[in-house]
């Protein structure tokens, strides 16, 4: 009878088990002829059981001749794919023939059941370390060093104890590894490194990130030393992934990703095991890294059964760079941190970050955007790019259009929270017309002459009467620049406690230069007051720490104020533009109607408003809705007249251009 070369193997084990049972005087002759019969190892066995001793030993010796006979059919057999696999692999780490032999027969304990039945009949007990002692034809002693979780068949992942039992088994990683078939052994190590991630992403685009240019100047100077490490922390969807992609297009290395493909939750160490199955295969490869996603599971010893001594290790010996990335470092052990290279924490990324991320997903689902499409989807979410992902992909499938993006999102987004609707970025749009703006300086051409700039460490100071338009234009001009805006107000920043105030002036200039958005201060004067006429010291160093944040801010910083003359005098030298705003003048009225109105109403009746600004406009436009009568003209011009009227009695003489 034919058999496959797995078989042989297995009749292979099942003989040196025999022999351990003989050493050990086992009772085993009965078991042997009994499995025998039961899988048809002779064409000649007897039709009847023995019934005697006599001839049960008789039987026995003729079927142990015929197993050893098998043995050597199998010598001139070409080697399974199992078989292979196993060797290929045995060379890749260093494992010694026993190794080998143990591994091979746990996969075929699972895969050829003879052998399990025949290990039971003898045993009665599961694949422990005695029987693989016995398969192997070494000590139990021998055995269990070589399977010690820090052993090689333990530690790259090839073997795995069982939940509440001492049974090893092969992984199902592996077990799917060493039961594929490959064209070559390039293939066979593809299969376990995984392909490397491409990325466009650049340096450039992380600006927002502090220390970004001290981690890819690592990166690149980096060669064969030990413990080379780089975590980066921060909230989800901050570009942490899309950052280490980068490190490694920076310094021209291959990025493979960790465990990124296992659905086995069983194994709890899977990660970790092909994390030093990846470390071990490339430990010579100059130009790769690796990536470790996630990496709460790791450092948490409720997720792996390690303790923090491998873990520091690990740390400290890897010769091939590792790029961690985790959402929260509060409960990692204070000594793994330490033994990190460089750690670099995310902020949320801006806009012109985020605007990439939905460019490059609508792309690939062939979703029809423009850019200022992208740009205001960049602007109203703020949520992860796996939810953008998954959005764009959906929306694709049912052949959407950007409104199904949107749905999608928010449904995602509430999904997440728990069945809570998530608190989304939304934009809220002031209506704002340039040429409705009276100003000292042409706001088109400093806008054109803005964005054409390559630097961005510029600063305003608009001033004039509330409604003028200042923090409009503030807003306009972000937009055009492709930024987000910082908006800070007093309240955001006084504090009655010592110190509070200084430390939130700081944290709102970090806070823009973090997210490289336009830091926009409304009521500066609130903060920027003249420290000659201050009356508490809080009030001076208030003002130092704001003109300290000044001189060094690299990114566009604009503040408004109705109350120019309070400001200090030091302040006014560190504005790149000083802008002042003034009333509309008699054709702005007319235009004002016609934008807000649609009404073209003649210059005799604008002249009548020489103290108005686009807010007032929009004030009556809201009061005009609510009453129903945006359609009559009287009636507006009416409102429009009391809210001048009232801002003519309150207002002081000096401000703006209303005499």
């Amino acid at each position: 009878m034919k058999f496959s070369y797995d078989e042989y193997r297995a009749f292979f084990y099942i003989h040196r088990l025999i022999n351990y049972l003989e050493r050990q005087q086992k009772d085993y002759v009965g078991d042997f002829v009994s499995w025998a019969r039961r899988a048809q190892l002779s064409a000649a066995f007897p039709s009847e059981p023995a019934l005697t001793g006599r001839r049960l030993k008789k039987d026995y010796r003729t079927l142990y001749k015929q197993l050893e006979s098998y043995l050597a059919e199998a010598e001139n057999m070409a080697l399974s794919t199992v078989r292979k696999n196993i060797n290929f692999a045995s060379r890749l780490f260093n494992l010694t023939k026993v190794e080998s032999e143990i591994l091979e027969v746990a996969l075929l304990w699972r895969k050829k059941n003879q052998l399990r039945i025949f290990a039971r009949m003898a045993f009665r007990e599961d694949l422990d370390s005695e029987i693989l002692a016995a398969f192997a034809g070494v000590s139990e002693e021998e055995t269990v060093a070589l399977l010690h979780s820090r052993a090689s068949l333990l530690r790259y992942g090839f073997l795995e104890v069982r939940r509440f039992s001492s049974e090893y088994d092969v992984t199902s990683p592996m077990r799917e590894f060493l039961e594929h078939q490959y064209g070559s052994e390039s293939e066979m190590r593809e299969a376990l490194l995984g392909r490397p991630i491409q990325s466009d992403w650049r340096p450039r685009d992380f600006g927002y990130v502090a220390g970004a240019d001290l981690a890819v100047s690592l990166m690149k100077r980096t060669r064969h030393n030990k413990g080379i490490n780089i975590l980066l922390y921060g909230e989800p969807g901050a570009g942490k992934t899309s950052f280490a992609q980068m490190l490694a297009g920076s310094a021209k290395r291959n990025l493979y990703p960790v465990g990124e493909d296992s659905e086995d939750e069983r194994t709890r160490n899977y990660r970790l095991q092909q994390l030093h199955q990846k470390l071990d295969l490339l430990e010579k490869d100059p130009r790769a890294c690796l990536l470790f996603d996630e990496a709460e599971d790791l450092f948490s010893s409720q997720m792996t059964r390690c303790n923090k001594v491998e873990i520091n290790r690990l740390l400290e010996q890897n010769i091939c760079p590792v790029i961690w990335t985790t959402n929260n470092i509060t409960q990692m052990d204070p000594a793994f941190i330490r033994r990190f290279t460089l750690a670099l924490y995310f902020e949320r990324p801006p806009v012109s970050v985020r605007r990439k991320i939905w460019d490059k997903y609508l792309k690939a689902y062939h979703l029809p955007h423009s850019s200022r499409q992208t740009m205001a989807l960049a602007k109203e979410f703020s949520v992860p790019p796996s939810l953008i992902a998954g959005a764009a992909r959906a929306t694709g499938m049912v052949k959407g259009d950007l409104d199904t993006v949107r749905r999608h999102i928010h449904i995602m987004a509430k999904a997440l929270q728990g069945g809570q609707k998530m608190d989304i970025a939304q934009i809220k749009r002031e209506p704002f017309n340039p040429t409705l703006i009276h100003t000292d300086l042409d706001l088109t051409r400093l806008t054109r002459q803005l964005e054409g700039l390559e630097r961005r460490d510029f600063s305003l100071c608009l001033y004039g009467a509330s409604g003028t338009g200042k923090s409009a234009y503030a807003r306009y001009l972000a937009e055009q620049l492709e930024m987000e805006v910082v908006q800070q107000r007093a309240s955001d920043l006084i504090s009655p406690f010592v110190g509070a105030t200084e430390q939130n002036i700081a944290r709102a200039f970090a806070q823009a230069k973090a997210q490289q958005a336009l830091l926009l201060f409304d009521e500066a004067d609130s903060f920027l007051q003249d420290r000659a006429q201050a009356r508490y010291s809080w009030e001076r160093t208030a003002v130092n720490e704001m003109l300290t944040c000044m001189e060094t801010h690299p990114y566009p910083f604009i503040c408004t104020t109705n109350l120019m003359e309070t400001l200090d005098p030091a302040c006014l030298r560190r504005f790149s533009f000083k802008v002042k705003y003034g009333f509309l003048t008699i054709p702005q009225v007319q235009a004002a109607f016609e934008y807000f109105f649609g009404l073209n109403i003649p210059r005799a009746q604008a002249e009548g408003f020489a103290c108005v600004t686009p807010g007032d406009f929009a004030v009556v436009k809201n009061k005009a809705q609510i009453l129903g009568v945006t359609k009559d003209p009287a009636e507006l011009l009416r409102l429009l007249d009391a809210e001048q009227t009232v801002k003519n009695r309150l207002a002081r003489p000096q401000i703006g251009f209303c005499k």
